[in-house]
């Protein structure tokens, strides 16, 4: 299944390092339209909705390019999500949509 990118306006795009602790990826946003996560590693990634990320606990991306998306009106999460690796300077890129 491939992700459906709605027409965004003013995304933000960045790259968050992930390591062996919990690291927050994207603080809570009540005005998010959409988010999409996506594992620029080779080791998995474990997402966290709201609560300190765990390793094999909660959302698994796969390495090499493992995704998680969230679109308005469908899964779409208002909450702060983590993140956690098992290895240290693992990359995890992220593409975010405010409110209009």
């Amino acid at each position: 299944m491939a992700c459906i990118v709605p027409p965004l306006d003013n995304p933000v795009q960045g790259r968050v390092t992930v390591g062996i602790a919990s690291v927050l990826v994207r603080a809570a946003n009540a005005e998010r339209r959409y988010l999409l996560l996506v594992n620029d590693s080779d080791t998995a990634i474990y997402v966290s909705l709201d609560a300190a990320a765990l390793l094999n606990s909660g959302i698994r991306l796969n390495a090499l390019g493992g995704w998680y998306e969230m679109l308005e009106g469908q899964n779409l999460y208002l909450g702060a999500v983590s993140a956690i690796s098992s290895a240290a300077a693992k990359y995890l890129t992220y593409v975010e949509a405010p409110g209009a």
